[in-house]
This record gives structure tokens, sequence and C-alpha cells, in this order.
């Protein structure tokens, strides 16, 4: 059973220019739980690739949070197009921003540190750059998982 275990850390500038630790309470709650991710095609998409003789989208990196008021897991509509992966349906997404827009869907593999990889067959497209992630782990994923947060010392354990 992999787990992820973490502590968020950072640095910040202190008046005098000087640079200045952040305590990882502080980090967790400005952040939120991030985790540094890679994002690629589904591996059954991938697979049809491949027996085509056709290359596969290479994988993007970046933040994921860890958000447990998302129904379904999210990735970044733009570095998706920009990928190259293919939408393959369109649904209605409610947010705490819009009602009812209609977003792209993506066939996406989510891989997270520590061995832990899941397909996620139904990514919605959402605008998440502007937030400095990629993607967001919905609770289609952590249905699965154990999730401890600890917002006391700032660290995430994350388990399948």
């Amino acid at each position: 059973m992999p787990i992820l275990h973490l502590q968020l850390n950072g640095t910040g500038k202190a008046p005098d220019g000087s640079d200045i630790q952040i305590p990882p309470a502080f980090i967790m709650m400005q952040r939120g739980p991030v985790v540094q991710i890679n994002i690629g095609l589904a591996q059954v998409f991938a697979d049809q690739l491949t027996q085509m003789g056709q290359a596969v989208p290479a994988p993007a990196t970046g933040l994921a949070l860890i958000d447990t008021g998302a129904t379904s897991t999210c990735i970044d509509d733009a570095m998706a197009q920009h990928m190259g992966l293919p939408a393959i349906d369109v649904v209605q997404m409610t947010s705490a921003s819009h009602e009812n827009t209609p977003q792209n869907v993506y066939p996406a593999k989510l891989e997270l540190p520590n061995g832990i990889t899941f397909q996620a067959p139904r990514a919605i497209g959402a605008a998440l750059q502007a937030q400095g992630i990629i993607a967001l782990i919905g609770r289609d994923f952590l249905q699965h998982c154990t999730l401890f947060y600890n917002g006391v010392t700032g660290e995430i354990t994350l388990s399948l």
C-alpha cells in the first residue's frame, strides 16, 4: 500500500530583503494540501497510440491541490489542450464561482510521489493555472484513500 507523507515548506522575504523560513502550518493555510504531480494520457489511450505507431503526449508536471470539495478530478484545460490530450466528452460543471459551465473531459493518468498512480478516465478540464496548480485531486480518487490533513504541523498523509 503506497503512502505519501509530506510536510509543506517554503521561504519568503523579510522586510530587510533576507530570506526567511515560513512555518509549514502557515503554508498549509495559505496554499492548501498541494503535491507534485505528473499528468499524462490515460494508459488505455496511450496503449492504443503505441499500437498504431503514434507518439504518446509527453506528461506535464506541476502542483495538484487535494480538494475534498471537488466531486471529480480536474486538470487544467489549457494544459490538456497543449499536451494534445483528446477531449472525449463535454459535461456541465458547477463550481464555487460558476454554474453549469460546459467543460471538456479528458482521459488522464496522474502520478504522485511514492508510486501513487491513478487513472482518471474522465478528468474535467478547468482553468486552474491562474491558481498555480495544474490539477485538483477530487473525491472520485479520494474515495479509495485515507487522507490525514494536519494543519497544526503543515503535514499531509495520503495512502491507498
